[in-house]
């Protein structure tokens, strides 16, 4: 009996942050998204899709993604790099490439979508860079985010950029 209550208030409480985590990573990403005039709408999927990838990989803080995406589009969906990267992450072809051998859902919709026209999948290309940014740090930076950003971005100072932004988007989100 004991054994039962300790369990049920583990699964409950693991409910509770999950929960409390993907409302957080939400609101964040909602009201900096709103802050940089995106539509109600694609905000709310934009948030949604964050929190979705922050509860799947907590290892990457909402907060550090969605100061990249600042930082690479000030959250608009672009060309960049002369039309060679894509979205709200500045997505190269490459990036897509790494994140479909260990993700076969993506593989599956990245096949079926010419690179160029990812643009038109803002819910795709967050899963894509949420993930990317989780595989850079896991397989090749230990976990470092400074590294994995500086290597997102293929620039030993890249982290100040993203940190500066970060700085800033944070009273953002907390008003």
């Amino acid at each position: 009996m004991k054994k039962h209550i300790v369990l049920t208030l583990i699964i409950i409480s693991i409910v509770l942050f999950s929960n409390n985590m993907f409302k957080e990573a939400y609101q964040y990403t909602y009201k900096v998204a709103k802050y940089y005039n995106v539509s109600q709408e694609r905000a709310k999927l934009l948030a949604y899709t964050v929190s979705e990838e922050y509860e799947r990989f907590p290892q990457v803080p909402y907060q550090i993604f969605v100061s990249l995406i600042v930082s690479e589009s000030g959250f608009k969906n672009l060309y960049g790099d002369s039309g060679h990267a894509v979205g709200y992450c500045q997505l190269h072809k490459s990036a897509v490439d790494y994140v479909s051998i260990f993700f076969p859902e993506i593989k599956t919709l990245a096949q079926k979508i010419p690179h160029d026209e990812l643009i038109k999948f803002p819910q795709l290309q967050i899963r894509i860079a949420y993930r990317y940014l989780y595989l850079i740090m896991k397989n090749i930076t230990n976990f470092n985010v400074i590294e994995a950003l500086n290597f997102w971005n293929n620039s030993p100072n890249y982290y100040f950029r993203v940190f500066d932004t970060l700085t800033f988007i944070d009273k953002i989100a907390k008003n």
